[in-house]
């Protein structure tokens, strides 16, 4: 045992030096200093029994060639030096794997499962980790104990990848990776969606503007953990592959459609539609429906981002629409809102927004939420660059104000 303690701390020294990449290129030992508290065990011992056994760890490992002792007085030691020479040895009988081992195992694992990447945020996942553990020997903290873990990981992102973009609920996907409904959510989610948050780009940006739970995070990749409802009220019908959906015959309160039966729809009828709002939030939408809605209006709630299936439901939507009819679009007056409807708009090009001008910010910014100087910083910036054009002048108000504007002060009165 102490003589694993021994090396073991000596290839912790050895994997933080210049020696694990740079072989040759320092003179500096790799050594600990025993008489400054490096080998605490040593140290402290009151006694010399614990010492004596140190000691005799310490010459057997010596006389195996793979360390060096220099010894303060006799039967005190003061340097244990490894001996670059025997670092292969060093590791076998320590038990550890070296840097460089397990870095090739991992470039390998990640070659093997995932050979060719279509998917932008995994590719990129992929050469970053690849990367590394080639320039460094450094491989994520998961693998410090094997493998096992990132072989899992990458089975989820491979079947991920030839998913190509259908979508597919949580524990149906967990089967077709592990043959288990359950091992993605309870042991790979968490992984799976910190490497999407990073490097998924549409997302990343998304989470940055609003908070997503997991389920929703998962739902953007198209991964569902029960299926969403995409709640419409107006006087329309939807067409299926098995019929017809006569939304305006449940009245004033719409209907939910599950996101399941999307790919199901073959059309809208939208002939009586005259005009067609969007509404994030879901306050806002019910008591829209129960005060303002006009007989000749759809409105749909919108519920904060785009997940594909949704897109999907939307862009299906966007065929129906007739010449001449009102599109347009509700939100917090803020970064989220703002994203939102540019979104939105590469569907309905035709958008406009609602109830998000300049004059609305000047009216509740007194019921507006502070926002600190990053986030203001942000806005500056956008309006530096003419981004989101048809919120310019609510900019330059939140930008006086300090406060963005949620949708439900519109309730106030």
């Amino acid at each position: 045992m102490e003589r694993r303690v021994i090396l073991s701390r000596l290839l912790d020294k050895y994997e933080s030096s210049k020696h694990l990449l740079q072989p040759g290129v320092s003179s500096r030992r790799v050594m600990l200093r025993v008489d400054h508290q490096e080998l605490p065990e040593y140290k402290y011992d009151e006694g010399s029994a614990l010492r004596d056994i140190y000691n005799n760890a310490a010459k057997s490992l010596e006389k195996d060639g793979i360390v060096s002792v220099e010894w303060a007085r006799p039967g005190r030691m003061s340097i244990i030096a490894l001996n670059l020479h025997a670092i292969d040895e060093a590791y076998r009988r320590c038990g550890r794997q070296h840097p460089r081992e397990k870095a090739e195992a991992v470039i390998e694992t990640l070659e093997k499962a995932l050979p060719e990447v279509s998917c932008n945020w995994i590719h990129c996942w992929k050469q970053e980790v690849c990367e590394i553990a080639r320039q460094t020997y450094k491989t994520p903290s998961y693998c410090k104990d094997g493998l096992s873990f990132l072989e899992k990981l990458v089975t989820a992102l491979g079947v991920y990848e030839r998913l190509n973009g259908v979508p597919i609920s949580m524990r149906a996907f967990s089967i077709e990776c592990f043959q288990d409904s359950k091992i993605f959510e309870h042991e790979c989610r968490d992984e799976f969606l910190r490497i999407a948050k990073k490097y998924n780009v549409e997302l990343c940006e998304t989470c940055r503007q609003q908070e997503l739970s997991q389920r929703d995070e998962l739902a953007f990749l198209g991964i569902y953990a029960r299926p969403e409802l995409y709640e419409l009220s107006g006087n329309c019908i939807v067409k299926t592959v098995d019929g017809f959906i006569d939304i305006a015959a449940a009245g004033t309160f719409g209907l939910g459609l599950p996101s399941s039966m999307v790919d199901s729809i073959v059309a809208y009828d939208l002939t009586r539609i005259r005009k067609i709002i969007f509404i994030e939030n879901k306050t806002n939408y019910d008591e829209y429906l129960l005060s303002e809605k006009a007989p000749d209006e759809l409105v749909l709630y919108h519920g904060g981002f785009l997940s594909p299936q949704k897109k999907k439901m939307y862009e299906k939507l966007s065929l129906a629409v007739c010449d001449g009819v009102e599109l347009s679009f509700w939100a917090d007056i803020d970064l989220g809102g703002f994203r939102m409807f540019e979104d939105l708009r590469t569907i309905f090009p035709k958008l406009v927004p609602k109830r998000m001008g300049a004059e609305d910010v000047v009216k509740f910014h007194t019921a507006g939420k502070k926002r600190n100087e990053d986030y203001l910083a942000q806005l500056r910036a956008i309006r530096a660059e003419n981004r989101y054009l048809p919120f310019s002048n609510a900019i330059d108000q939140i930008l006086k104000y300090g406060v963005t504007i949620e949708q439900e002060v519109f309730l106030m009165g």
